[in-house]
């Protein structure tokens, strides 16, 4: 895929049928902030799909270092995250386990483990797992969380062990690295992606009313970008 193909002007006459793909890992503090702003910035008016993934399989795909695999990066990175949260009033403890295996809590989240309650269930694991600081990769912590969002924790946990949500997390994964996402929180419309918690704003000018910039002078230093 190339630059060229990725690069398409929105359909911004019929708004209310937009669709947004966010992309994320209870792995990454920054798809937590973008999880408490998305609504904020995008309010009501798109229908967006949550797509947990394993953002390590991004990241071995790409041959990308983690974050917590630099310990300066992960140092600033951390402080930065402790900046923002209390800057933008967001309740922040991180886990002092990290990294943990996201997988039970990835499956959780998928529509085809929670269903209606998908919404419901991705909130409280974020609450738990960035809000209170506690254990991501814990069943006994997930299950009082769970129970504590008035949710069935027992059928959610044992849906998460179900095919259905065994593979909609892989399938997930696959379309990311299709699409050609490096990392979370991504955000996609159309073939248009966006990257990171700040890249908000810039999705909702887009669905709106487009790119701003010199499109052809971007297409011209980028036509040799392929993967």
């Amino acid at each position: 895929m190339t630059m060229m193909e990725i690069i398409k002007t929105p359909d911004i006459g019929n708004l209310s049928m937009q669709k947004i793909d966010f992309f994320f890992d209870f792995l990454s503090p920054y798809s937590y902030f973008a999880w408490k702003n998305h609504l904020k910035v995008l309010g009501d008016k798109y229908e967006i799909n949550y797509r947990p993934v394993l953002m390590g399989k991004l990241f071995s795909h790409w041959d990308i270092k983690g974050p917590g695999e630099i310990a300066p990066k992960r140092y600033t990175m951390l402080k930065s995250c402790f900046r923002y949260a209390a800057k933008n009033d967001i309740p922040f403890t991180p886990p002092a386990k990290h990294p943990f295996n996201p997988l039970y809590c990835l499956r959780l989240a998928t529509k085809e483990c929670s269903g209606d309650d998908q919404f419901k269930v991705i909130d409280a694991l974020w609450d738990l797992i960035w809000g209170q600081g506690k254990e991501g990769d814990n069943p006994e912590e997930i299950e009082t969380t769970l129970n504590a969002a008035n949710l069935d924790a027992k059928a959610l946990m044992d849906q998460a062990f179900g095919k259905e949500a065994k593979l909609a997390v892989k399938r997930n994964t696959k379309d990311a690295l299709e699409i050609g996402l490096f990392g979370v929180p991504s955000f996609v419309v159309e073939k248009e992606f966006f990257w990171g918690n700040d890249a908000l704003k810039d999705l909702k000018t887009f669905v709106e009313t487009g790119d701003s910039f010199d499109e052809e002078l971007f297409k011209q230093r980028t036509n040799d970008i392929v993967w």
